[in-house]
């Protein structure tokens, strides 16, 4: 069991027909990461929204049988085109514990949304085909020329980039509660 800290640097691109995107993605030469599986996120915090307020963001996330503790936190400067964040993630090998340990701790459930994600490998970025309860997106992750490299391979420039998170998105199209699907 490791735990990976990292600086996360991203942008999301809203897409339709995911089916297309995969097919794009493979005339481009993505290589194929991880198959499509549901993601479900569960974001913790304090009743009085301490780690949000401060921009923490604590996050258990189950993928298949996978199970992953992430903290993200602001980044040490601020970039206008890119969402970059601290991360770190610790794999947990029973997600139901965790939760256990969470809530015992005075942490409190704030935002569940979950989402189907492909994982693909494209100029030096991780493109991640995400189809959510919104909409179908591009999340694209690596250093900002490699984002720009793959968005640009895909039709993309900066002005199509994304810097919000996907509770963020959710509000904006008028969602209440939680992200999920059927729902």
């Amino acid at each position: 069991m490791t735990t990976e800290e990292r600086l996360e640097i991203e942008v999301k691109i809203r897409v339709s027909a995911p089916g297309t995107w995969r097919q794009k993605l493979a005339a481009c030469g993505a290589e194929a990461v991880a198959p499509r599986q549901l993601e479900r996120d569960q974001v913790y915090d304090t009743p009085a929204n301490a780690l949000g307020g401060r921009g923490v963001l604590l996050r258990l996330r189950r993928r298949g049988e996978a199970c992953v503790l992430t903290l993200k936190e602001p980044p040490p400067a601020n970039d206008p085109a890119f969402k970059v964040r601290r991360e770190t993630e610790l794999p947990v090998p029973d997600f139901a514990a965790m939760e256990r340990v969470l809530l015992a701790v005075g942490l409190q459930p704030r935002f569940a949304y979950e989402k189907y994600r492909e994982t693909f490998a494209l100029d030096g970025a991780l493109v991640l085909l995400d189809e959510t309860p919104i909409g179908a997106f591009l999340e694209i992750e690596g250093d900002p020329g490699a984002i720009d490299r793959a968005a640009s391979r895909l039709g993309f420039s900066r002005s199509d980039y994304l810097r919000d998170s996907y509770r963020s998105l959710f509000l904006l199209a008028g969602g209440r509660g939680d992200m999920l699907f059927g729902r």
